[in-house]
């Protein structure tokens, strides 16, 4: 009796071979084992028992200013790159440039549970406190948010055909029509006054405030610094109210709650908010991931999301009359 070796799985244990060579050569990291969690992240047992997180980055500029902002930022509540074994900050191979961090024991939070939602709004107040007059030498500058999200809304509109084939067809027209209407206002307001304070103050945000980038373990701790920016903190805080919202039944006074702004920021922050740069990311992660939610179900779960958020743009577009 013979067996067929799978050709994927003999591809992939190769590669797995070759970035053990690879990192003990260039790092002298003594592998024992390597466990891909997503396309640029491992995680991995040394030879002694450690577990680290290793992670593939494309840009060097990005991970030089993580590199110089973790040397001058003090806070344990944030995982900053470490050293490899040999000394080396960064391994670079094939365009590539490679890090390692300490590995975390613990659980995503969950921003269905409103203790996590605590946790997370502590954790990020508690960085942004720490995270202030911090000078690198060369801060990366990012494009305005909103300019950002016309961008996503041109990609969106290019998925015209998905809406079109499944009967979504007025759901997408909605959404672009809100988008381009509430963006038009959002950039109407002084944002670049914002930037410039934040330049002023050397003030820094996380940037990429997903549930998964906080760990619970001993403590709360924040993972992945990729967007890391000097930017004003509200940024920070107009994404993670986009990520309360659904657990919140779309209610704009219990968000109001949680306290993110100061009262002076609360026209910048529920207008951004009236924007739904949210609905058009997660679509657009999920047309590049193999999903296992057919196209129907998942335009079926975004329109009846779209239905329970038109009443929260009706009472923030109240509210908004008041400023």
């Amino acid at each position: 009796m013979t067996y067929k070796v799978n050709s994927n799985s003999r591809r992939d244990e190769l590669k797995i071979n070759r970035l053990s060579s690879f990192l003990y050569q260039e790092g002298k990291v003594n592998v024992a084992n390597i466990v891909p969690i997503k396309a640029n992240v491992f995680l991995v047992k040394t030879s002694d028992g450690n577990k680290v997180i290793l992670k593939k980055h494309r840009k060097k500029e990005d991970v030089d200013q993580q590199w110089d902002f973790f040397d001058k930022l003090s806070t344990s509540i944030v995982i900053p790159f470490r050293r490899f074994p040999n000394g080396k900050k960064i391994l670079i191979s094939n365009g590539y440039y490679w890090t390692i961090a300490p590995f975390i024991e613990g659980t995503k939070l969950n921003y269905a549970i409103n203790d996590d939602r605590k946790a997370c709004l502590a954790t990020l107040r508690a960085f942004h406190e720490r995270a202030e007059d911090i000078r690198v030498t060369n801060p990366l500058r990012r494009k305005l948010f909103y300019k950002r999200w016309y961008k996503r809304l041109q990609s969106f509109k290019n998925t015209r055909d998905y809406f079109l084939n499944y009967g979504f067809e007025n759901l997408f027209k909605d959404i672009v029509q809100t988008t381009e209407t509430q963006l038009r206002l959002v950039s109407e307001l002084p944002w670049e006054r914002l930037e410039r304070k934040a330049e002023e103050k050397r003030v820094w945000i996380h940037g990429d405030v997903a549930s998964h980038n906080f760990i619970r373990s001993r403590d709360v701790y924040m993972i992945d610094f990729d967007l890391l920016g000097q930017s004003p903190q509200i940024y920070d805080y107009i994404q993670l109210a986009q990520r309360f919202l659904p657990y919140l039944d779309w209610n704009l006074d219990k968000l109001i709650s949680y306290r993110m702004v100061e009262d002076s920021q609360l026209k910048f922050w529920i207008l951004a908010m009236t924007v739904p740069s949210d609905v058009l990311r997660e679509w657009l992660h999920f047309l590049s991931r193999n999903s296992t939610m057919s196209m129907e179900e998942y335009l079926t779960n975004m329109e009846n999301e779209w239905i329970k958020r038109q009443e929260f743009l009706k009472n923030a577009k109240a509210m908004l009359k008041l400023y």
